[in-house]
């Protein structure tokens, strides 16, 4: 009985020292098992990735200064579209376009045919190359076009027979006449056209063009050759659509040929000396072929000399042109009237004739 009583108490005893030791120690993590966090995960969605263990969380929330957006700036104001466009060469959108301002005393200059050597041999190709330039030089303001009809009528009112106005004897003999200055002549050598339906459902044609023009500038005093010009215009900006597409687009491609030579036909011209003709003498009034439209203005004061000698190389038989010749005086313009023509009074010599030839004291 009394070992019983013992063994009863030894398993107590055993038993109380465990439930101390297991108490004193809870405080320390198990073998094997990580402690916890203090602060406990929030619910949200579980993510795992690969050689990592699945994580649960979510993002934290926002705090009031967080969740509000930023102040946006003001919208700036709304450009237009700018309009753009493409690069071009300086030329031909060139012409350039010359000022109209005045060099002094106008030039005359008369426009011959030009040749057509294009494959279009039906076209009144040349004629028209022709006009366009007597346009243009006359919107210069700088030239007076002296029309052939013209020239040709004074040819026969004085008896003067002629086969060809490009025969250098006739030239002069209208810088004689009626003081012209210039003969204006050449050829058109290229004009190409592609054509092509606008669209695959429209019947209007859709045209471009390019075209060649060459034109020799001859001093009608001597009826030298003073220099050839040659222009060439670009296909861009000859399109056309439409009606007669395909001569419009040949237009704007002459007139950018044109337009190309144009300036140093115009500075080449004013090389030349300004010159007129007597018209008529009686008494103390000289009538002159020359007026209003050759720039000429009442007051204006002109000189008047003997013709001069035409100075022949001697053996190429080429002109080198006119010496100046004596000075016989001057007159002051009184008058103008026609349409280009006027009336100067001798205030300086005397003895005059028809043949003198009469220039501005503006040097």
């Amino acid at each position: 009985m009394t070992r019983n009583r013992k063994i009863l108490f030894s398993i107590f005893a055993s038993f109380t020292a465990v439930i101390f030791l297991l108490s004193s120690c809870s405080n320390l993590p198990l073998i094997g098992k990580k402690k916890e966090k203090a602060d406990k995960i929030p619910e949200g969605k579980t993510v795992t990735i690969e050689g990592m263990e699945g994580i649960k969380g979510v993002n934290p929330p926002k705090t009031e200064a967080s969740s509000k957006k930023p102040p946006s700036p003001p919208a700036l104001p709304k450009k237009e579209a700018e309009t753009r466009v493409a690069s071009t060469p300086t030329k031909p959108f060139p012409s350039p376009v010359l000022p109209f301002l005045q060099f002094g005393f106008r030039k005359k200059v008369v426009i011959l045919d030009f040749e057509n050597q294009t494959i279009y041999k039906d076209e009144k190709i040349g004629e028209t190359t022709a006009r366009r330039l007597s346009d243009k030089l006359e919107a210069t303001q700088r030239v007076v076009i002296v029309d052939r009809p013209i020239l040709m009528e004074r040819f026969d009112r004085e008896g003067f027979k002629f086969g060809s106005l490009t025969d250098p004897s006739v030239m002069k003999r209208a810088h004689q006449s009626l003081g012209i200055q210039a003969f204006a002549l050449g050829t058109v050598t290229e004009v190409s056209l592609l054509s092509s339906k606008a669209s695959e459902t429209s019947e209007e044609e859709t045209a471009f063009a390019t075209a060649k023009v060459e034109i020799r500038l001859i001093d009608a005093s001597t009826g030298n050759l003073l220099k050839s010009f040659i222009g060439r215009s670009p296909i861009f900006g000859t399109k056309e659509t439409g009606e007669n597409s395909r001569g419009k687009a040949v237009l704007k491609a002459i007139d950018f040929s044109l337009d190309e030579i144009l300036e140093g036909f115009l500075r080449q011209l004013d090389l030349l000396d300004w010159t007129t003709t007597i018209a008529k003498i009686e008494g103390d009034y000289v009538y002159i072929n020359a007026g209003k439209l050759s720039g000429l203005r009442i007051g204006d004061t002109l000189e008047i000399f003997e013709p001069g000698k035409e100075i022949i190389h001697p053996t190429t038989k080429f002109s080198l042109g006119w010496t100046t010749g004596q000075l016989k005086g001057a007159i002051k313009v009184t008058e103008l009237f026609g349409v280009d023509a006027a009336v100067g009074k001798v205030i300086q010599g005397n003895g005059f004739s028809p043949n003198d030839v009469l220039k501005s004291t503006m040097r």
